[in-house]
């Protein structure tokens, strides 16, 4: 797997006993879904990793196009480990290696069905800062033409959704 000594934080198994810490923001927000197949079913929720290099550029994943950016965020388990999911979405998709900074936020996703009510699960969404390893790392190409990966140093407007989760996420790392 990865040589973790490269990262300078730990995460639970149970992430959500770092609400207890002052430096992570810790939010709940719901996601509204049609039925039960929702794309966190059966998970425990994302590892979200913003990846920022020297030149304080944020790794996003783009659309073609360029209509959306996203974070990487691979799904976990519930038994999963939280940075060795961070740091293998990063490498899969990137074609490089990071090590895990921080914790910037602890999301409790309520995940609502159809027109709304009681969340029918809440899974954890943990935004985790990281640096690549490698000084002035190339990304690799995409394995699929539909996204690419590239790096920004502005907070790209026209890609996101400023009111939406993922916007907010990458606000944490870009001004």
């Amino acid at each position: 797997m990865y040589d973790t000594t490269q990262d300078t934080i730990a995460v639970p198994n149970d992430p959500t006993e770092l609400a207890a810490r002052d430096d992570v923001d810790e939010v709940t927000q719901q996601f509204v879904h049609e039925d039960h197949d929702y794309c966190e079913e059966e998970y425990a929720g994302r590892a979200i990793v913003g990846v920022t290099n020297d030149a304080d550029e944020l790794l996003l994943i783009v659309a073609e196009g360029g209509e959306n950016a996203v974070l990487p965020s691979p799904k976990v388990d519930g038994d999963g480990d939280w940075i060795e999911a961070a740091r293998g979405e990063v490498s899969e998709v990137a074609g490089i290696d990071v090590r895990i900074t921080g914790v910037e936020r602890l999301r409790h996703a309520e995940q609502i069905l159809g027109g709304g009510g009681d969340p029918a699960d809440v899974t954890t969404h943990l935004v985790l800062a990281g640096e690549p390893v490698a000084d002035d790392p190339e990304l690799a190409p995409p394995t699929d033409e539909s996204w690419t990966v590239d790096w920004l140093d502005s907070y790209p407007h026209d890609m996101l959704d400023e009111d939406s989760p993922s916007g907010d996420d990458v606000r944490l790392f870009l001004d």
